[in-house]
């Protein structure tokens, strides 16, 4: 099938800023994703899409993606604490009083959103809860092949969740992208948070269970238009 005729899934991922100067995390995850997916009998593209730690740069990459009618739309980005995926469940409108790379701040920490205009919070209509639950329970071998401590012969063997749900998407340019795209269509748009890389999870760890997460959003989209 040519690319132009399969459904579109937007994957983001951020650049680097301060704490993360050198490579961030959730860019090497969503550049291993594979660029199709196949659900049903029906191909998905996927695009992966880097965007700069700027609010303007954020503004501009929400704009186009959403332009373009997209069947998805995930963002990722890295948390320095996480220790596994966290699948975060909403966004706030109150908490940007970080500058980003440009130094540039929001006025009143907060943004006048197109479809939602100031509201405090916004949540994801995905079943986020499922999301975690499904993903986890097809990932232990992947998870325990990047913890050494979850052996038989360890005295305290405990084997991380993969992932897990979050309600703190954070006050920075995550919770500023999540928001923006939550406020085009709660039901297509969900952020991923991950830990850096080798804490615990490898790269390709952290995009296999990325992509898993992918393709449980993808059924829970497909079941919603086939019901409606």
């Amino acid at each position: 099938m040519a690319s132009s005729d399969r459904k579109l899934i937007v994957v983001s991922g951020f650049g680097p800023f301060v704490g993360h100067e050198s490579i961030n995390a959730s860019w090497e995850a969503v550049k291993l994703l594979p660029e199709v997916l196949s659900h049903n009998g029906v191909d998905y593209g996927l695009e992966k899409r880097l965007v700069p730690v700027e609010y303007s740069a954020v503004d501009e990459a929400v704009t186009e993606i959403w332009s373009r009618e997209p069947h998805l739309v995930i963002h990722v980005g890295v948390s320095g604490i996480a220790k596994c995926v966290y699948v975060e469940k909403l966004a706030y409108n109150h908490k940007f009083r970080r500058p980003d790379n440009s130094g540039n701040y929001l006025p009143n920490a907060s943004c006048e959103l197109q479809r939602n205009g100031r509201a405090n919070v916004l949540r994801c209509g995905l079943d986020v809860d499922k999301i975690v639950a499904t993903v986890n329970a097809t990932c232990d071998e992947c998870v325990a092949a990047n913890n050494p401590i979850a052996t038989p012969h360890n005295d305290n063997p405990k084997t991380p969740s993969a992932t897990k749900v979050s309600k703190n998407v954070g006050d920075f340019l995550c919770g500023y992208i999540y928001l923006k795209s939550l406020d085009m269509d709660t039901k297509r748009s969900l952020f991923v948070h991950v830990p850096p890389i080798d804490k615990p999870f490898s790269s390709e760890t952290t995009s296999e269970i990325l992509f898993k997460i992918v393709e449980q959003c993808v059924q829970q989209v497909a079941a919603c238009e086939c019901s409606s």
